[in-house]
């Protein structure tokens, strides 16, 4: 017995490390930078994720001339039994002008991983004072003006930096005498509603914090807010050397109008010199009250999008360069049988503040509530939405389908345009039903052509005897004698006594048979076949290929009361929809459902007219 055990231990060890490489169908490779904007002082964060991959191992960076490294750091986690690794690199540009941080590569077993390059642009750091741009000027104004000392003027922002950079350079040179200061400002006043905007919020120091310095977020009025990366640099004003961190968001408009950044605060207690060293810096000495330094605010005016040529498939979203997709679970399925259709939206802008997704008519379909999830994920230094529409489609009968291209606009900024996006058409294919009848049964009848096949009809009742002429009333009733005529009459009220309690029995043994189907009902089906066939017994109403419109008809036609039509019909929608709906809607509670279903039949039982 030892001997067999270890030959199959022999044959598994082998097995297993050939079977190890087959998991990298599930592994990620993805790079990213904290912002694709700098200058020549500032600090760039490029963070590699890998996840799926156990073990040891290191990307490998592409060429990088134009960037230094001087700070890498790694982290390795494992969550739900996977595995995730981030490698995080501090780099400064050597260099101002555009540049590429290309393709980083992962070699795992017999696959090779690679990133998609990114694109950097680094401007100029400083610019000369103003009042140095003419020496001849300067001086002479120095010699009319003995008696005051002279005060040079702020340095302005390099004439090619972006409108935001720009903004926070000139607003930083301002504070010449201050050791802390902050300043904040957004890359667009004038947004759209919905529309991404970056916000930035800088922290100046010219000496450390002594321990830690808190600090609280701005405020915000008529904004959606969202944090995205932090960022340090560098900034020389007036020859004065100072550090920052800065903190960046995305922000959006939610209504037309006017809207609002407050200020963000950090309380902090200066201490020591920033270019002490690191033994100076243990031993020194706090000075000073804990202080507080505040942002400036940032009005911005929101406009909505323009009414004209504003397209149905419009829902809101605010941006460039959208994409959408749209995916079945399956594409062959049997007729009655649930087939969940997902749509994806990925692009800028804020996707959590738009309307739903509303699907077209699909022939041939029954078609559920679409239900939506939209997130974000950082993306170089700023935000990439998401948003998934997710609904449930129920084929009514078989045959080949074309579920048509699906149609989604955005409002492109840059153009002031409207621009409108499509689905992949998809086939489905589906089959007869293999069900058997318990109201449920979707199966193929007749080609009537169209498109359109015959489920079923009616029961008819057909004579097996051929009409025969009778005798008129008044010449039977004279044939008859008084005692034949009573006798008659209390035999026509024993059957119709009878068959009244017949139907009375048989509506008794319909909602005990349910009953006791509900007591075992362990999903959201086994409810509705119960409710299903006690409707067909009790009223003669056969489910079955029927709309919920048409089954509330015909209830209403056969006698039953409108208060419990109208509670039938609240409650097979709640069935179909936990029946069929996608997997985040189900769980609503099978107990519940099938308590409500018993006292639903009981009602009808009492106050129910066949």
């Amino acid at each position: 017995m030892l001997k067999r055990l270890t030959l199959l231990l022999c044959l598994l060890v082998p097995l297993q490390t050939h079977a190890a490489p087959n998991t990298n169908d599930s592994i990620t490779l993805t790079a990213s930078v904290n912002k694709t904007v700098l200058t020549e002082n500032d600090e760039l964060k490029l963070t590699v994720t890998v996840e799926g991959a156990a073990g040891n191992f290191t990307p490998q960076l592409p060429s990088l001339p134009a960037f230094n490294i001087y700070a890498r750091s790694t982290s390795r986690q494992i969550n739900n039994f996977h595995a995730v690794s981030v490698f995080e690199y501090i780099m400064v540009p050597r260099m101002q002008g555009k540049t590429v941080i290309g393709p980083i590569t992962l070699q795992y077993g017999d696959t090779t991983y690679k990133t998609e390059p990114i694109s950097i642009t680094v401007y100029r750091a400083d610019a000369a004072p103003a009042s140095a741009a003419n020496g001849q000027k300067q001086t002479a104004k120095k010699t009319q003006k003995t008696n005051k000392p002279s005060q040079a003027e702020p340095a302005e922002a390099p004439k090619d930096l972006p409108p935001m950079e720009r903004e926070l350079y000139n607003l930083a040179a301002r504070h010449t005498d201050e050791d802390y200061f902050m300043v904040a400002a957004v890359s667009d006043k004038n947004p759209f509603i919905n529309q991404a905007v970056t916000l930035s919020v800088r922290v100046y120091y010219a000496h450390l914090f002594f321990k830690n310095a808190p600090y609280t977020a701005p405020s915000i009025s008529n904004l959606f807010m969202e944090f995205v990366s932090s960022a340090e640099g560098s900034q020389t004003i007036n020859g004065k050397p100072y550090r920052y961190i800065e903190q960046r968001y995305a922000i959006s408009g939610v209504t037309a109008g006017a809207a609002q950044v407050g200020t963000a605060t950090v309380k902090y207690i200066p201490m020591g010199n920033v270019n002490m060293s690191v033994f100076n810096r243990m031993f020194a000495t706090v000075s000073g009250e804990p202080q507080t330094i505040q942002s400036n605010t940032v009005s911005l005016n929101i406009r909505p999008t323009p009414q004209k040529n504003k397209p149905k498939s419009f829902y809101g979203a605010v941006g460039s360069d959208y994409s959408i997709s749209a995916t079945l679970d399956r594409q062959e399925v049997e007729a009655g049988e649930a087939v969940n259709l997902t749509i994806t939206v990925n692009g800028p802008g804020n996707l959590k503040t738009t309307s739903d997704l509303r699907l077209p008519s699909l022939a041939g379909f029954k078609v559920y509530d679409v239900v939506s999830n939209a997130g974000s994920v950082p993306n170089n230094g700023e935000l990439k939405s998401y948003k998934i529409f997710k609904t449930v489609i129920v084929p009514i009968s078989s045959g080949s389908y074309t579920i048509p291209a699906i149609s989604w606009s955005y409002f492109d900024p840059s153009t002031k345009e409207y621009r409108t996006i499509r689905t992949k058409p998809m086939e489905l294919k589906v089959t007869p039903s293999s069900k058997a009848q318990t109201g449920f049964d979707f199966g193929t009848k007749t080609d009537l052509g169209g498109g359109f096949r015959q489920l079923g009809q009616d029961i008819r009742y057909l004579k097996s005897e051929l009409a025969q002429p009778e005798a008129s009333f008044l010449s039977k009733l004279g044939r008859q004698n008084l005692i034949s005529i009573l006798f008659a009459a209390l035999l026509f009220t024993c059957i119709v006594f009878a068959l009244m309690d017949k139907k009375m029995l048989a509506g008794k043994r319909a909602l005990l048979r349910a009953k006791a189907q509900l007591k075992n009902a362990w999903t959201e089906e086994t409810v509705a076949e119960a409710l299903s066939a006690y409707v067909q017994a009790k009223y003669g109403v056969h489910t079955a290929s029927l709309t919920l419109r048409e089954i509330v008809a015909a209830l209403k036609k056969r006698g039953c009361p409108s208060d419990l039509v109208q509670r039938f019909e609240t409650l097979w929608q709640r069935l179909d929809a936990a029946r069929f709906a996608p997997v985040d809607l189900q769980g609503q509670g099978t107990e519940e459902l099938a308590r409500q279903a018993a006292e639903l039949m009981k009602e009808m039982d009492k106050g129910g007219r066949p």
